[in-house]
């Protein structure tokens, strides 16, 4: 046997580390260049006007967005670039305002339109109207915009339903509509459904709907929720 053959891996590996490899210089330098560059990439952006107009531009062609949630992602910037760059806080607080009073010219926010029809998505999707104003309240929509949203909702969900069930409190409608969703009561397999009945009332009431209501849609047959979900369907 050799020398090199009773070796170990271990001082094989030793002996290489020991010996230059053809473009370890050039390797380590482009290794360096990649860091920096990222490094460069994930710095924060010095805040501007213009900076700030684009930024508007740009995330609300993308996303639905009340005045309060682009402020508050303007304030993150704002904050980043005085800690990297020193911007004068109060210079760009005037620019964000500016911005922001741009966009609402614009018609680019509009917080009652977007109360609306953020209140009227999630009523499809199940959800209380005592959950939709939280929702509203949480993304920084005032309180009598939200009083309004509410109502034309009701209002809304009233004139899209069957007659059979005008007047009828959406709430339940939408308790219909999660629970079919979610395959809940009456949408779950008829062997199922007796031994999956206390999850799903629970479910109902993590949801925000009370007993009545949970016990209402739970304890009914399809056919007995189709005038119902009108409310939901015609929104």
């Amino acid at each position: 046997m050799t020398e090199k053959q009773r070796q170990s891996p271990e001082t094989l590996e030793s002996d290489g580390e020991n010996k230059p490899v053809g473009n370890a210089r050039f390797s380590t330098s482009t290794r360096q260049n990649a860091k920096d560059k990222q490094r460069e990439a994930n710095r924060p952006r010095r805040v501007t006007r213009d900076y700030l107009m684009n930024y508007a531009t740009w995330y609300l062609e993308r996303f639905a967005a009340s005045r309060a949630r682009l402020e508050k992602l303007m304030r993150g910037k704002i904050r980043l670039s005085a800690a990297e760059y020193g911007t004068d806080p109060e210079e760009a607080e005037n620019w964000m305002k500016s911005v922001l009073s741009a966009c609402e010219q614009a018609g680019f926010i509009n917080d009652d339109a977007y109360a609306k029809g953020r209140a009227r998505s999630l009523l499809r999707k199940g959800k209380a109207i005592r959950v939709i104003a939280a929702d509203l309240s949480a993304r920084g929509i005032a309180s009598h915009q939200i009083d309004h949203a509410i109502k034309e909702l009701k209002a809304e969900a009233n004139q899209a339903a069957y007659e059979e069930v005008r007047g009828t409190d959406p709430n339940i409608a939408a308790a219909a509509a999660y629970a079919r969703r979610r395959r809940l009561g009456p949408w779950r397999r008829p062997d199922m459904r007796e031994d999956k009945r206390d999850k799903d009332m629970a479910a109902l009431a993590r949801q925000g709907f009370g007993y009545d209501t949970a016990t209402r849609i739970i304890n009914s047959e399809i056919e007995d929720l189709e005038d119902l979900l009108s409310m939901i369907d015609g929104i």
